[in-house]
């Protein structure tokens, strides 16, 4: 199967697999760095597909905080998320690379897990709403 960049579907569906594999790793090693990571990835993916069912041009970027500005100003209820995009990313860079500071990276997991929850059913619900997402195409593919 070839995916899309500019189909919502595929972002949407890469978001379910990262939040589902980052929910199995949790619960077999904790909060951890590549937690994190899938974490942080699975949210970019959501504000990606979101962003892209409201024609937005795809912008190559991990960093959240642009990505939830600019939800924000297609829905206000996006601003909600400014906390968890913030953490994260700065998380997702101390850990990315080595050389960063892992001290407080997963320290807030709990937080973060419930927020991207939140943010990932908002879009879900709004691709919902706008006949972006059919049942067939959201299913995320096996991991």
């Amino acid at each position: 199967m070839k995916t899309d960049e500019a189909n919502p579907l595929d972002w949407l569906a890469a978001g379910k697999v990262r939040l589902r594999s980052a929910d199995r790793l949790y619960e077999v090693e904790g909060s951890s760095p590549v937690v994190i990571e899938l974490l942080q990835e699975a949210a970019e993916r959501y504000l990606k597909a979101y962003l892209l069912s409201k024609n937005w041009l795809l912008v190559r970027t991990h960093d959240l905080n642009h990505l939830v500005a600019e939800a924000a100003r297609r829905d206000v209820r996006f601003t909600l998320f400014a906390k968890v995009a913030q953490s994260l990313t700065e998380q997702f860079w101390e850990q990315h690379y080595p050389g960063g500071d892992l001290t407080e990276v997963g320290s807030d997991y709990d937080e973060q897990r419930r927020a991207v929850g939140e943010m990932a059913g908002l879009i879900e619900g709004e691709l919902r709403q706008t006949g972006s997402e059919s049942p067939r195409q959201a299913q995320p593919p096996a991991v």
